[in-house]
């Protein structure tokens, strides 16, 4: 009788809270996608997103024998809280906090086919903590499709290296550049779409 005594309202209240999971497709400026999971109550979500927000390879060649070949890739990963609350049938406020991670790569090698053979490459890596507001809105399609938009003012910080080098018949000196910085603002990239299924 004790042990029911402690498990029963422990039942009771586990019954009160609405779990619910939500997975689906993130889009932000509509050329840069990603996945978004959250997990939690209807009040309340722990909220995990990636976007893929670069990734091209390309290769040109000129007719004074110059071969150029570019390739980047990049990505961000994003993990939070958001707390949600019902406004009008159907549309749901969200506000919340996300920390965020970012990291991109870019190489650009020049080949240079002629007398003169001079070739170079620019080779740029760069890391990029930081955390953003979450200020959103949810409109229910139906108890399973959840079609969202959130603006995510941001503050980041920045460091990376560029490495420089030209090569005189396959001979030269490389030259490495730091930066770093930090970044804020509310740009046409920090608007998030989301379309997510609920269970």
């Amino acid at each position: 009788m004790i042990f029911m005594a402690f498990v029963m309202p422990l039942c009771i209240i586990a019954q009160e809270k609405t779990k619910q999971n939500e997975v689906g497709m993130a889009f932000s400026n509509f050329d840069n996608f990603g996945l978004t999971y959250k997990t939690g109550t209807d009040k309340s979500l722990w909220r995990f997103n990636t976007l893929l927000f670069n990734g091209n390879h390309s290769t040109s060649e000129s007719d004074d024998s110059l071969d150029i070949n570019r390739s980047s890739i990049g990505f961000t990963i994003k993990a939070g809280r958001e707390y949600r609350k019902e406004i009008l049938d159907n549309f749901e406020f969200r506000i919340g906090l996300d920390l965020s991670f970012s990291y991109s790569y870019s190489k650009l090698d020049m080949d240079d086919k002629s007398i003169e053979n001079e070739d170079r490459m620019n080779q740029e890596t760069r890391y990029e903590p930081g955390i953003n507001l979450v200020l959103g809105l949810n409109y229910i399609i139906n108890k399973n499709l959840i079609l969202g938009a959130e603006l995510m003012p941001y503050l980041t910080y920045y460091s990376g290296e560029l490495k420089e080098k030209i090569y005189y018949v396959n001979e030269g000196d490389e030259v490495k550049t730091e930066s770093s910085g930090f970044r804020y603002g509310l740009s046409n990239t920090s608007l998030l779409l989301t379309l997510a299924y609920r269970f």
